[in-house]
């Protein structure tokens, strides 16, 4: 049925940040990429964009939640657009008119009209209580109650019948209310016995057994029996393997190109992202400002400075990505499920499409912090320190990908995950030392992505810090003397540097991919 249908479902779904051109020209490239040229594909869409009447807006955004865009009428022949670009012979519409006023469902009404007429497509919609100038557009129109066919035929025929069981169309009143009101009523046995009346007037009438005679190939009277053949070809059918419009390179490009865009034209992805890390790093920064020369004092608000940068890149991100993914679930499903393309080639593309944001970020918020901070001023050590930054970032992201993944749910996912992410700060090695926590915790201070990072900057920091003044002053029968004295107090071990990193690497890779599988799953069991 996909090879030879189009369907249109009764919700528009877009990625509102695209404009209507670019929308179809994503859609063509995922549609038409093994069988048409780049040319061809923008040959097509412009057609499409003048059959519809949507070149006034071609340039307009579709709409997002802080930007406002297409109305109900041009987002539903938007919908119509994207699923005629192959010029399918067969076109589904679930309530093509639903939410639209009258003047907008008869404008719709006429498009499809003009579609069937110059393409010589077949159209088959529901539809809610037509008006009258809609229900005159309709060639054939297709009645059914109680799972049974009422009618099936043209408007005359319609009439013809319900005039035969002297219950004729009024004057100047819709025929399809009219239907419908004969149809709908079953309070009392009169009306249902009415209702049984149209169904079998309309299955012994000479126009309804031809139809069910064209559409079965056997008599009403016949009793169907599938054949083994058929059983056998319609179990093979099933077993072959979809075959995806476009290649993975080409969905995995125009997939990375429109969240790209994405990106680029949501605020709360890129500006307002950039903006927080560059207010929260000024403020943290302003709090250890008086970091040097290092002393006794100052060496709980170094460490307090390591461990902040560590928590706000896991904390900055984390949830506000929950947010972005599941935003885009609903048209995520309706696109897989039409075999539009691969669920590797959507994660993928998701994941490189926000890297480069992400990591312009973890970059400024590091790089305003590290040297506000007082910390040592070696590039080496720096290097390190923005590092570790962007890993506790990405694992950070990667654990919120995986519990919208898991839920669906902006709201569950949100719920859930602080009961995973709290115990893992308490754990980093800052509030607690970690050779000192219980014996049934300490194998969950393994997981703990905030602790492989304070490490890793700790070590950073501390290892190149030799003399540290003020034990004379210091009225306390602890005194730290030199950096690697500060690592041994905190459990930490100069040889963890590479150790740490790789272990962050690892978990980075290890989420991310529980997170793809996760909605794998999802997508196999909806469908």
């Amino acid at each position: 049925m996909k090879k030879v249908c189009a369907y249109v479902q009764q919700n528009d779904l877009f990625i509102g940040s695209l404009t209507v051109e670019e929308h179809l020209r994503f859609m063509a490239n995922l549609k038409m990429g093994r069988t048409h040229t780049k040319k061809e594909q923008r040959l097509r869409v412009e057609q499409v964009i003048n059959d519809l009447g949507l070149k006034n807006s071609a340039n307009s955004i579709i709409g997002t939640r802080t930007r406002r865009g297409l109305s109900g009428g041009e987002k539903k022949r938007l919908a119509f657009a994207s699923e005629i670009l192959t010029s399918p012979p067969i076109l589904i519409c679930d309530e093509p008119t639903s939410g639209l006023d009258a003047f907008l469902a008869y404008q719709v009404i006429c498009v499809l009209k003009n579609l069937a007429k110059k393409q010589g497509m077949t159209i088959l919609l529901t539809i809610h209580q037509p008006s009258s100038q809609v229900f005159q557009l309709f060639d054939s129109i297709y009645i059914m109650v109680n799972g049974k066919v009422a009618f099936c035929g043209s408007q005359i025929e319609a009439e013809n019948l319900w005039k035969d069981l002297k219950i004729g169309v009024p004057l100047n009143f819709n025929p399809c209310d009219h239907y419908l009101a004969t149809l709908s009523s079953q309070k009392t046995s009169l009306d249902r016995r009415q209702i049984l009346e149209i169904c079998d007037s309309f299955e012994k009438s000479e126009n309804g057994m031809k139809i069910w005679k064209e559409a079965t190939g056997r008599l009403s009277s016949e009793v169907y029996s599938e054949s083994s053949s058929d059983t056998w070809r319609r179990r093979y059918d099933s077993l072959q393997e979809k075959k995806f419009p476009s290649t993975f390179f080409q969905q995995l490009r125009a997939l990375t190109w429109r969240a790209g865009k994405t990106v680029i034209r949501e605020p709360t992805l890129l500006q307002v992202q950039i903006t927080q890390s560059v207010i929260i790093a000024l403020l943290t920064g302003l709090i250890y400002t008086n970091n040097t020369p290092i002393t006794q004092q100052k060496i709980m608000s170094i460490n307090g400075s390591l461990y902040q940068m560590v928590t706000n890149m896991a904390f900055m991100f984390q949830f506000s990505v929950v947010h972005h993914f599941c935003f885009e679930i609903e048209t995520f499903y309706r696109e897989t499920s039409s075999g539009l393309y691969r669920v590797s080639a959507y994660f993928l593309a998701k994941n490189l499409a926000e890297l480069p944001s992400y990591t312009i970020c973890a970059v400024i918020f590091t790089s305003i912090l590290y040297w506000m901070s007082g910390l040592i001023p070696i590039w080496q050590v720096f290097l390190i320190y923005v590092l570790v930054g962007f890993l506790v970032q990405n694992i950070a992201i990667s654990i919120g990908y995986l519990f919208s993944c898991i839920f669906g749910s902006v709201n569950l996912a949100v719920a859930i995950m602080p009961i995973f992410v709290v115990p893992m700060m308490a754990m980093g090695g800052f509030f607690i030392n970690q050779d000192s926590l219980p014996v049934f915790f300490r194998p969950l201070k393994y997981l703990s992505y905030f602790g492989y990072g304070y490490e890793a900057v700790a070590i950073g920091q501390w290892k190149n810090v030799g003399n540290i003044d003020g034990c004379s002053t210091l009225n306390s029968t602890i005194c730290l003397e030199n950096g690697p004295a500060v690592l041994e107090n905190l459990s930490f071990s100069q040889n963890h540097l590479y150790f740490d990193l790789i272990i962050m690497i690892g978990m980075l890779v290890i989420f991310r991919f529980l997170a793809f599988l996760a909605l794998l799953i999802r997508v196999k069991t909806r469908n």
